[in-house]
């Protein structure tokens, strides 16, 4: 299940069509800079969630300056130009924040996939396709570069075998062998296992749930 409703969906992709056209077009950033920028800020986790006082209550102009100031300290932001043209990078914000709603992959995980100048490549092909088509051929994408799961690859970040994480949490050895080999699915665990993991490993236990269409893609 995505972490905010379909609602707020469209909201969301106009902010990040905005952000991302006026970074591009009028600031002249290059593309996967920003973007890179964008997706290990604080806002890219709060657009991921849902908050809903983030997206109603900044533009996406106003979401690229709030990006570039945190990351940057950048403060010398021209103005926006009227344009009456959706760009590929307009595009481009807007396809991402579809695909990552509806595959919860995170946006710096897209990111790392699949770097802004490639999507811009994929406007020709994709801009007047279904966007379940462009989201179903990034899945076979993801899943290629991501083969393990988000506990395998927090565990091996944090430096741990499978024996140590279960001797530190109390979750069974045998558990975390099938979390890690998606026999067992992590996201449907009890919440003690997840508290325990989350603990020892210096993560959120949102961090550990794995994208639900990953599981389809075996």
């Amino acid at each position: 299940m995505s972490a905010y409703p379909e609602t707020l969906l469209h909201k969301v992709q106009n902010r990040l069509a905005d952000m991302t056209d006026y970074a591009v077009s009028d600031l002249k950033i290059d593309p996967d800079v920003f973007f890179q920028l964008f997706a290990t800020s604080k806002y890219a986790r709060r657009i991921e969630a849902g908050d809903k006082i983030l997206i109603y209550g900044r533009s996406g102009i106003e979401l690229a300056q709030d990006v570039l100031l945190e990351k940057t300290d950048r403060t010398d932001f021209s103005p926006s130009r009227p344009n009456m043209h959706r760009t590929p990078a307009y595009w481009s914000g807007w396809i991402i924040a579809y695909y990552q709603w509806r595959s919860e992959w995170t946006f710096l995980e897209i990111s790392e996939t699949l770097p802004f100048t490639t999507v811009m490549q994929m406007y020709k092909i994709y801009h007047e396709a279904p966007e379940d088509r462009f989201a179903d051929d990034v899945d076979r994408m993801m899943f290629e570069k991501h083969p393990e799961t988000r506990l395998k690859r927090i565990r091996t970040a944090y430096g741990c075998s499978q024996s140590e994480l279960a001797n530190a949490s109390g979750v069974g050895l045998r558990s975390i062998q099938l979390y890690e080999q998606r026999k067992k699915n992590i996201n449907h665990a009890e919440a003690w296992h997840l508290k325990s993991l989350a603990q020892v490993l210096g993560c959120s236990i949102e961090d550990l749930f794995e994208p639900a269409r990953i599981t389809s893609l075996k």
